[in-house]
């Protein structure tokens, strides 16, 4: 009974009565750390960094700070603001939240990582991802440009460190940056080639490229990959690169920019692999 007094509660919170009905409600959560944990400071300074940033573009409102709280204190969840995928998605599916968005920031050798992900409470499914690997002075730099390129709005050029070169088949896009044009009914995937390991050895590293587990093409670390196919479309497929999978909408895109991003776990360098960019060109 409780909990669906408090439901119901957070409904009548946050259910818009005048103004514009159509924009999204986000839920930002706390960072979460991996390896060496961050102060509270830097934690504090990324999620504000993040709310300001949404906010300030006009297309979205932050669920508030204090609704978030009394429902992780209602439900039992940790009251630190540090959740998982799904106690995130659960907080802000009661806290009347259509996404959630969640960070991480890995120290990685006097370097930072971070990610920031975007995920709908509906389908639990994480929508968007960026990642940037940055020296440790300048993280909270990378945060607005981060959160800006998350939420598809102009801003600073975020582009990871992959030395872009100029493939065949290309064209220039407004950052006058060569890239794949997909063509009729074709979807492209692209990772870049000239990514340079911080381990000599890894740069031949094979990237096998599964698309609905079937076989699609291969690169490597240093020399990426130009994937074309036909394009399926009906919604969310599952793109696997190693092994890291991906989820790819191809009623809205065809066009995918990928880019790889590396940390360090103990004496180990692992390297995943997101989507910088996606869009439909026709």
């Amino acid at each position: 009974m409780k909990k669906f007094f408090l439901i119901v509660l957070a409904m009548l919170i946050i259910t818009p009565t005048f103004g514009d009905e159509t924009k999204f409600r986000i839920a930002v959560f706390d960072p979460t750390s991996s390896g060496t944990s961050i102060d509270e400071g830097t934690k504090i300074a990324v999620r504000e960094i993040v709310s300001s940033t949404i906010v300030n573009a006009g297309n979205y409102d932050i669920v508030e700070r204090s609704l978030l709280e009394k429902v992780m204190q209602e439900q039992q969840f940790s009251n630190s603001g540090v959740v998982d995928d799904n106690d995130a998605t659960e907080i802000g599916k009661l806290a009347g939240a259509n996404k959630v968005i969640l960070s991480v920031v890995t120290l990685t050798g006097g370097r930072n990582m971070i990610s920031l992900k975007m995920i709908d409470v509906k389908t639990a499914s994480v929508e968007r991802q960026q990642v940037k690997v940055v020296s440790s002075g300048e993280l909270l730099n990378v945060v607005e440009p981060l959160t800006l390129a998350l939420i598809d709005q102009k801003g600073n050029n975020v582009n990871n460190e992959t030395v872009v070169n100029n493939p065949t088949s290309t064209t220039s896009d407004i950052n006058n940056i060569n890239k794949p044009i997909p063509g009729p009914n074709e979807v492209v995937f692209w990772l870049p080639e000239g990514y340079v390991p911080p381990e000599e050895g890894h740069k031949d590293l094979p990237l096998l490229v599964k698309f609905d587990k079937k076989d699609v093409g291969s690169g490597t670390l240093s020399t990426g990959f130009l994937i074309r196919i036909p394009n399926p479309g009906k919604g969310i497929h599952k793109l696997k690169i190693g092994n890291m999978t991906i989820k790819v909408d191809l009623d809205k895109y065809n066009f995918f920019e990928l880019q790889l991003y590396h940390w360090t776990y103990g004496a180990s360098f692992l390297y995943g692999v997101s989507v910088r960019e996606h869009k439909m060109i026709k």
